[in-house]
Order: C-alpha cells, then sequence, then structure tokens
C-alpha cells in the first residue's frame, strides 16, 4: 500500500505552529511548476521500505556469520567493512523515519525505525526528529542544532591544509576524537537520554521498546555464548568505519558552502560505487533535492536529482561536486587550502571569535532564484 507523504506535516512540536518549513533567509528555488511531480515522488512504499531494511540485516548477518564460524583474521575484516557500511546505511534510514518517509503509518514509522534501524546504531528516531527538523528550518544559522559543535569543535572548522585534513580523518578512523563524536551523538542515544523527563521528543513508549529490546539482545548473545563475537563484530565497525565515513557524509552536507541562496546551503555529491557503498548508502548524497523536498523517500531521491537537472535554473546555481575524495573535482578539494591561505583564514576566524555572536533570522524570503549565472555551475 501507498500514500502520499504530506510534505507540510514534518512540524517540530517544539517550534511556532506558523513558522515555515524554510526560515533562513536564503533565495528560495521555485517549486509550484514541479510540485505534481514532487507529490508523485513523495509517495511512501511500504514494501520497499521493509524490503530495504530486510536486505541491510541479511548482509549484517552473512558477514557476521562467516567470520565467527571461520574465525579467520580476514573473514572478520570483511565483516568490519561489510557492517560498518551497512550500519551506515540503518543511519540513512533513521534520517528517512524521521521525516515520516519509512512506512506510511506514523506509529509503524516510529517503532520500525526504532526498532529496526535506530537503536541499532543507538538513535531515537524521536529525538532525532527533534534537533532535525529545526535544522531543516534554520539551515546554517546560529539556531541550527547543527551550528554549535560545528563551530565549537576545531575539527569542524573547513577548510584546512591538506596534512590537518589526513589528521581528522586519521582521528575518525583510529577513534581519537571519541570524546566529541560522544558529545553530539549523546543527543539522541537512546540509553544515554533514558533517565530525562519525558517529552514527546523522547515518549515512554520508545523508553519501554529501548529497554525490553536491549535486554532480550543480551538475553540471547548471554545464551548462545556469542556475545563478545557479536560486541566485536558490531562495536568496532562504528567506531572506526563508520566514524570515518559518517564525518565524510556530514561534512559535505553544510561544510564550507556559499549559503547565498537554496541551493547553495548544501550540497550535492556524484559518488563513485565504493564511496556510494561506505558513504553516502540510499541516496543521502543527494542533499540539495532533499532540503528543497524533504519529502521524497530515499528511493525516489536520485529521480528527483534527474528531474531537477532538467532545469537549467538548478544546473547552474546548485552546487554539485563530482565525488568525495576527488581531489580535482570533488568535495574534499573545496576543503583543502594551501598554508597561506590556511593562516590568513585562521586570523580572520580569531578576529570573528572575539565579534559578538550573529542572531539568526526567522524572516521567509519569497523572492526566487535569479537567472542562472554560468560562473556558478560545478
Amino acid at each position: 500500500m501507498t500514500t502520499t507523504a504530506d510534505a507540510t506535516s514534518t512540524h517540530d512540536p517544539e517550534l511556532p505552529s506558523d513558522l515555515p518549513e524554510f526560515v533562513v533567509a536564503t533565495t528560495r528555488y521555485p517549486r509550484a511548476a514541479i510540485m505534481p511531480e514532487v507529490r508523485r515522488l513523495s509517495k511512501v512504499s511500504n514494501w520497499r521500505s521493509a524490503a530495504t531494511i530486510a536486505w541491510q540485516w541479511v548482509l549484517i548477518f552473512a558477514a557476521g556469520t562467516l567470520a565467527v564460524q571461520t574465525g579467520h583474521w580476514a573473514a572478520y575484516l570483511l565483516a568490519f567493512l561489510v557492517i560498518g557500511s551497512r550500519q551506515q546505511a540503518l543511519g540513512i534510514l533513521v534520517h528517512d523515519a524521521t521525516h515520516y518517509s519509512l512506512f506510511t503509518n506514523r506509529t509503524v514509522n516510529d517503532i520500525a525505525g526504532d526498532l529496526f534501524v535506530g537503536f541499532p546504531v543507538n538513535i531515537s528516531t524521536t529525538l532525532y526528529r527533534s534537533t532535525h527538523f529545526p535544522h531543516h528550518r534554520l539551515t546554517n544559522t546560529p539556531d541550527d542544532p547543527d551550528y554549535e559543535y560545528q563551530v565549537t569543535d576545531p575539527d569542524w572548522q573547513w577548510p584546512k591544509t591538506r596534512w590537518e585534513a589526513v589528521k581528522v580523518l586519521l582521528k575518525s578512523m583510529f577513534v581519537i576524537n571519541i570524546r566529541s563524536a560522544v558529545k553530539v551523538a549523546n543527543r539522541w542515544a537512546p540509553g544515554m537520554n533514558l533517565f530525562t523527563p519525558i517529552t514527546p521528543a523522547y515518549p515512554l513508549r520508545a523508553r519501554v521498546l529501548f529497554v525490553a529490546v536491549t535486554i532480550g539482545i543480551y538475553a540471547v548473545l548471554i545464551y548462545t555464548g556469542l556475545i563478545w563475537q557479536a560486541l566485536l563484530l558490531w562495536m568496532v565497525p562504528a567506531l572506526t568505519v563508520v566514524n570515518l565515513t559518517n564525518r565524510m557524509r556530514a561534512m559535505a552536507e553544510h561544510v564550507v558552502v556559499p549559503g547565498t541562496h537554496e541551493l547553495n546551503t548544501t550540497r550535492t555529491v556524484i559518488p563513485n560505487l565504493l564511496e556510494r557503498w561506505f558513504i553516502c548508502p540510499l541516496g543521502i548524497n543527494y542533499h540539495i533535492e532533499h532540503h528543497v523536498f524533504p519529502s521524497v523517500p530515499f528511493y525516489n531521491v536520485p529521480k528527483l536529482h534527474k528531474l531537477l537537472m532538467q532545469d537549467p535554473w538548478y544546473r547552474a546555481s546548485a552546487h554539485l561536486n563530482r565525488g568525495y575524495f576527488n581531489l580535482r573535482h570533488g568535495f574534499l578539494r573545496e576543503l583543502l587550502t594551501t598554508e597561506a591561505e590556511h593562516q590568513a583564514l585562521l586570523s580572520g576566524r580569531a578576529d570573528k571569535a572575539e565579534s559578538p555572536r550573529p542572531a539568526s533570522t526567522r524572516a521567509r524570503v519569497a523572492t526566487t532564484l535569479p537567472p542562472p549565472d554560468a560562473t556558478s555551475a560545478r
């Protein structure tokens, strides 16, 4: 069964009811002509979501079984890579559950989002929603919930020199950044928020489900004698593979973008196959498309991208990159500077840090994008 998702239904109860979907002071992409097709692409398919979730777990269990049965180090290494990539995919599915894009029934959406994709990767769907909707409405402003850690953590302050970029990525790969990573993750961690006051952002139902599932899983693992193998196979990729790939994904979405209009407040990355498998599974690389039309589920976002690319204005104005690690045209190239440029940038940041924090805006801008400028195309 399918139904059309309501693009205006992703309302955050913590924000005023009259707050528009996009409130950053930025020129908006004109939507009227394309809305009939967007509504078609916004149809949520229960069976596709269920099949996608099931496939991630098939791959996880297959890789884990191979490692445990053989006991060979190479099988464990392969399992770390496969499981890490599928943990990243589960995180992307949490994102879709946050937008009510997994299942047509909202209660089923949230329970399935927690049980099968969120809790396994230490995320509560509703807790993530409580910060993610404001992120959409207040993107890249001081009121954006993602803004605080990006401006206070030096590892999120870009551009950097090549050596400094390598150090940041190595810190993620070898878990040296564990303190800052945990600080960010704890905002949405079901266990860490278990005894906080009960709110719509983390209802009693979700807490009871988390406790019951956690006890059940540990009981089964202890009974079968697989507790240590399971912890090894789950925690090592989460702390290494996902720690690195998720940093790359998150940086690509909103770091070092012009922010002069709606189509360059984030970026879309066209990945190669390895990048798609590890960094941006399930269409999360089409991030401009997602911010413009967040009602479109993951399996239709590539179609949305193709549709939007037929528009000359979109092609010329959208911030597009070819690949994540492509040092010529890729996203990472935009994050790198020479040493001289970097020192000048650091000096400018120091001056900015001493100035008052800029006030955010909640004014909705009704203007549309200007005609395409050939120099803005990437």
